[in-house]
């Protein structure tokens, strides 16, 4: 493991860790995270690959963890430039170093959003999405639905006026946000085409990517239930996603829930699970 900076297109310094095999690796991996997750939560499966012989990249969006260089007062990025500037910027980094390995692109949560929008990733060899999904607040149900509503209707743009930034942090629910990055994902998740609604060459970046794709769910992950993952998967609309949706005792295990994916107690399950869909994609 080796943590290093990398410059980006618009000037940013952005953290990279980097999970190199002493042989030649079978394969390529980019993890993209989650939104306010530091990359360290993405650091043991990281290992777990490098140990099974893939190059693995890690890396903190600006403002967040590592890439957290001055005060948020002071700092400013959008959600949109997290894939167009620094997730395009990692898996550049990555090829260069390995030209002539096939690349894998790894999406959590947002981090799966992400990858459509990234220019470079239609020339990835293969995606996998893990609970990537659509945030528009009425596909959720229940409880759950009013819950969301209050967050991008009230939360955050409550918050994140009167900080000038979204203090995650002070209110347990993620890291620390840039500005503009929670306020343009708030109008994302108020919009019934999500991203689509905003992003004015989304549909072509999306239908530009032509790799085999697979993407995964949850029964007990409130943060992206089933509908929503369904949705965005769908926006890939050059290459039909094989669905995989987890149901936790089938896999037996008694939760996954929206991190649980990457905790290390489910190497024998879930990482499997994993590993041998990226040996699919990278062969």
């Amino acid at each position: 493991m080796d943590s290093i900076f990398i410059n980006t297109p618009n000037g940013n310094k952005i953290s990279v860790t980097q999970f190199i095999p002493e042989t030649i690796p079978k394969g390529l991996v980019v993890i993209s995270s989650a939104t306010g997750v530091k990359q360290t939560l993405y650091f043991k499966i990281a290992t777990y690959l490098e140990q099974h012989n893939f190059a693995v990249y890690t890396f903190d969006y600006s403002g967040i963890g590592a890439s957290k260089l001055q005060s948020l007062k002071k700092f400013n990025t959008s959600a949109s430039l997290w894939a167009t500037n620094d997730l395009e910027a990692v898996i550049q980094y990555a090829k260069k170093n390995h030209t002539a390995t096939k690349l894998c692109l790894m999406g959590h949560s947002i981090g799966g959003q992400l990858i459509g929008l990234a220019p470079s990733s239609k020339e990835a060899d293969g995606i996998l999405l893990v609970a990537g999904q659509t945030g528009f607040w009425k596909l959720w149900s229940g409880l759950g639905k009013w819950k969301m509503c209050m967050t991008w209707y009230v939360l955050i743009p409550v918050l994140t006026k009167l900080f000038g930034y979204f203090p995650g942090k002070k209110i347990g629910a993620s890291e620390d946000l840039p500005k503009d990055m929670a306020l343009e994902w708030r109008t994302w998740c108020c919009s019934p085409n999500y991203l689509f609604d905003h992003v004015s060459n989304a549909e072509q970046s999306y239908s530009a990517i032509k790799c085999p794709i697979y993407s995964y769910s949850a029964q007990d992950d409130n943060y992206a239930p089933k509908v929503t993952v369904d949705w965005l998967t769908n926006q890939f609309k050059g290459q039909k996603a094989i669905r995989k949706h987890l149901i936790p005792k089938e896999v037996g295990i008694s939760k996954i829930g929206h991190f649980g994916y990457f905790r290390s107690k489910n190497k024998a399950s879930i990482w499997e699970l994993f590993l041998s869909d990226i040996k699919t994609l990278t062969s």
